[in-house]
Formats: C-alpha cells, sequence, structure tokens
C-alpha cells in the first residue's frame, strides 16, 4: 500500500512538469515556420492571401480535434492523444519541409493544427483533473509553456535563416518536436487525485470561482464521473449561457491571433523589418506572457476568471487599434510586448473561467469546447485576413481586428452574467 501510494505521489509530481517541457518543445517546432513565410513565399511563389489560408487551415484542423476529439481525454485517453499529437505535429513539419508548392504547406499545416489540438485538449484535462483549486494557475503554466516555445521557435528559425534553407529548418524541428515524447510517455498520466470513482464527492470548489461573476457551480453537470461514461461530444454544455458567454470571451481574444499571426511577417516587411527583427517580435511578445502567467492563472482563482479577463482587454483592445498607424518596426515590436500582458490575463481568465464552471470530469470537453469555438474566430479571422491586408493595408487589418473583438467580448461578457437555477442534462 505504501509503495502504491509513493507511486502515485511520484507520478504526482511529474505531471506537470512533463506538460510544461513537452509543450514548450511542441510549440516551438510548430512556430518556426512564421518567420520563414517571405522566403518561402519568394521560393514557392506563395501569394499574400496564400499566407492566411496557411494560417486558418492550422486553425481549422485544430477546431476539429478540440471540438471532435476533445471528449476522448475524458474517458481515460489523454496520454494517447498527447502521443498522436506530437507524431502528427512532426509529420507535419516533415510534410512542409518537402513542399514545393503553396498548398503542400497549406496541408502540413492542417496535419500540424490537429495534431497540436488533441494535444493541448490532453494537457489541459490532465491539468485541470490534478488540482481543480489550482485550475487556473495550472492552465496558466500551460499557457507559458507554449509561449515560451512561440518566443524560442519563431527566434531560433529566423536567425538559422542566414545560414539554412528554409526546408532544412523545418526538417530540424520535426526531429526536435519528437523528443516530446519522452515527457509525455514518462509523466502524462491521470494522477491518483485527478482519477475519480464513481462514489468519490467531486472536489470542492472552495470559492475560487467567487468575484465578478461568482460562479457557483451550477452549471457544472454533477451526474457524470471520469471514465467511460463521459459524454461523446461536448456540445450539450452550450445548453448554458453562461458557457456560452464564456466561449465567446475567449473567441473574442483568439480573433487577433488569427487575424494578424499569419500577415505579421508580411506587415514587418512592409514597414522595414529584416527577418531577424521579425523573429524577435515573436520572442518579446512572448515573454510578459510567459512572466505574469502564473500571477494571472491565481488572480482567475482567487478573484474569477472573467475579472482577470476584462483587466486584460483594457490593456489589449487599445494596443490592436494602435497598429493600424504604426510604421516604426522597432515601435510596433514594443507594441507587442504591452499586448502580451492584455492576452495573458485575458486568455488565462477566460480558460480559468470555463475550468471553474464545469465539473472537473468534463475538463477535457469543456476547454476543448473553449478552444475550438476560439479556434472557429481565429480561422474566419485568418481566412480573410490576407484579403483584407491586400484591400485595405493595416487600417483595414487591424482596424476591423478591433471592433470584431469589442462586439464579440461585449456579447460574452452579457451571456457570462446570465445565471442558472439548475444544472444542464448530461
Amino acid at each position: 500500500m505504501i509503495t502504491t501510494m509513493n507511486a502515485h505521489q511520484r507520478q504526482a509530481r511529474l505531471l506537470v512538469p512533463s506538460v510544461v517541457t513537452a509543450m514548450v518543445l511542441l510549440s516551438s517546432a510548430s512556430f518556426v515556420i512564421f518567420p520563414l513565410i517571405p522566403a518561402l513565399q519568394n521560393s514557392l511563389g506563395v501569394s499574400t492571401a496564400e499566407v492566411g489560408y496557411l494560417a486558418a487551415a492550422g486553425f481549422a484542423s485544430a477546431l476539429v480535434a478540440e471540438l471532435l476529439v476533445a471528449p476522448a481525454a475524458d474517458r481515460g485517453h489523454a496520454r494517447l492523444m498527447a502521443v498522436i499529437g506530437v507524431v502528427m505535429v512532426a509529420a507535419s513539419l516533415g510534410l512542409s519541409a518537402i513542399s514545393v508548392e503553396g498548398w503542400q504547406l497549406i496541408a502540413g499545416r492542417a496535419v500540424g493544427g490537429f495534431g497540436f489540438g488533441i494535444f493541448v485538449i490532453a494537457a489541459s484535462a490532465l491539468i485541470v483533473r490534478h488540482d481543480h483549486t489550482r485550475s487556473g494557475e495550472l492552465l496558466g503554466r500551460l499557457g507559458a509553456a507554449e509561449l515560451a516555445g512561440i518566443a524560442v521557435g519563431p527566434l531560433a528559425s529566423g536567425l538559422a535563416l542566414s545560414f539554412a534553407s528554409p526546408g532544412a529548418i523545418l526538417a530540424v524541428a520535426a526531429v526536435v518536436v519528437l523528443l516530446a515524447l519522452v515527457p509525455v510517455v514518462v509523466g502524462f498520466r491521470e494522477t491518483a487525485r485527478s482519477a475519480f470513482r464513481a462514489d468519490d464527492p467531486h472536489p470542492a470548489t472552495g470559492g475560487i470561482a467567487a468575484g465578478v461573476l461568482g460562479f457557483d457551480g451550477t452549471d457544472a453537470d454533477r451526474s457524470l464521473r471520469f471514465g467511460a461514461s463521459a459524454p461523446r461530444t461536448s456540445l450539450d454544455l452550450l445548453r448554458s449561457p453562461r458557457i456560452v458567454g464564456i466561449a465567446l470571451l475567449y473567441a473574442a481574444v483568439m480573433v487577433p491571433t488569427g487575424a494578424y499571426d499569419g500577415v505579421w511577417p508580411r506587415f514587418m516587411a512592409d514597414i522595414g523589418a529584416g527577418p531577424v527583427l521579425t523573429a524577435a517580435s515573436y520572442a518579446l511578445f512572448a515573454v510578459p506572457y510567459v512572466l505574469v502567467a502564473g500571477w494571472a492563472g491565481r488572480l482567475a482563482d482567487r478573484r474569477g476568471g472573467v475579472s482577470a479577463y476584462w483587466r486584460g482587454m483594457l490593456i489589449l483592445l487599445p494596443i490592436v487599434t494602435l497598429y493600424a498607424f504604426v510604421g516604426n518596426p522597432f515601435i510596433a515590436t514594443g507594441m507587442g510586448f504591452v499586448e502580451s500582458t492584455g492576452q495573458a490575463l485575458a486568455f488565462i481568465g477566460a480558460a480559468a473561467a470555463m475550468a471553474h464552471a464545469v465539473d472537473p470530469t468534463r475538463a477535457g470537453s469543456a476547454q476543448g469546447l473553449l478552444r475550438g469555438i476560439g479556434l472557429a474566430a481565429a480561422t474566419l479571422a485568418a481566412g480573410v485576413s490576407g484579403l483584407a491586408y491586400e484591400a485595405g493595408g493595416a487600417l483595414l487589418l487591424f482596424g476591423g481586428t478591433a471592433i470584431a473583438v469589442a462586439v464579440i467580448a461585449a456579447v460574452g461578457l452579457l451571456l457570462a452574467r446570465e445565471r442558472r437555477a439548475t444544472s444542464p442534462s448530461p
């Protein structure tokens, strides 16, 4: 018995470090392509519109993964999902490395988006169930790991472009991402704390979601238990107006991600930035997010996810608007540094609000639904971003993005304040 308990304790200690390590590796490899886009445009003849489609393909495939596959993480398959996700991301980078036409790059991005989507949901489900009372903080760590990868990957590829071809850089990234299999195999397991049994009480939230919305768990489905009985879709959660509202809050922050993540290198090149500065802009953007993510998660656990969210929007919206009027790449890079703090508060706030509002036995389904709806918004934004930039330049791209974010966030806040007296049916 003591040996078994010690094994469970060791496994519990391994989970969070394993999730963080694997996420950094996966994220860094996945995002190496963005600083390479101008070079790929020249070598493969990829249009600016196709750059938008490239970003949209990743978002759309991740959307499918997170809406349709996410419930499997609540049926005991989180570890398998993570393994498949890592392999798919590696395969996508390999395909991109040998691409000779734009559509092949788009196809590779679609494969990688699906793999990344199922990996993130598996990781999210495991850490939320690991310690539900600290779900905001742990999701913050996951987000920080993702942004740390975004800092390292593009910076490395931007620097490597001075002595290596885009294909070679992508091939090396494919090998690097396979290293994530080590922490996944070692640490991605349901811990003793997270493996619910049918006779276990659900962990008390202890007021973690108190604050602006005052979540009390009334929207959580308390008839469910972790395991094979988990529903095969997450759409039933949308019966709650608050859940819809929280999903829209997340979607609002995903709009900028879709709108200008792919076009950003083109925008930076147009205002005078070289590949190194463009890569550095991604790295500097990630730094504040990584630094404040833990604090943002603790704020969300203490005051409520929406309390953290609206603080982030006060920073995010003005910055997105001001991008439309910037003509200096160094100023744009500095503005991204500030925007990152707002994104951290808003993203983690919305994710924590969902974790607090839904029973932890459905953590995978809930986080998948949240990210899926957010990715739907990002996909639409990415699909039109290249066309918008070609038609109206920075003013149309960033100004339109700011308006969309403000409208979606306002609707989300109104719906998220709705209260229900009963739980949705399973």
